[in-house]
């Protein structure tokens, strides 16, 4: 009998690993961002982070799965709410986000 194993409500599977590590990719060619890191929160849950500013780095963004709501939510670099929703929803908020953040125009 093959034993039953349990994920994380909040695990980030490799394939939507893969995406958020090629969407920071990028937003890192775009330079609105210039490295990406994975963490550990004090939950010990997975944390996506991506950060600015080269000798003087700072985080601009936050990417976890909110176990309650049961998907994806990005805070600013100051721990402030983004957007929660789908991964491809909250990635192309955020994208718009950096986007502004950066000083460049809105889509048209």
């Amino acid at each position: 009998m093959a034993e039953i194993i349990e994920l994380p409500d909040n695990f980030f599977g490799k394939h939507d690993r893969e995406r958020v590590e090629s969407f920071a990719a990028h937003e890192v060619a775009h330079g609105r961002a210039t490295r990406w890191h994975w963490a550990r929160d004090d939950d010990d849950d997975d944390i996506f982070q991506l950060f600015a500013g080269g000798a003087d780095e700072y985080l601009i963004l936050s990417l976890s799965r909110d176990r309650e709501q049961d998907a994806y939510c990005a805070h600013d670099g100051k721990g402030g709410h983004l957007v929660s929703g789908t991964l491809d929803h909250v990635m192309a908020e955020v994208d718009a986000y950096l986007s502004a953040l950066h000083g460049e125009p809105p889509a048209s």
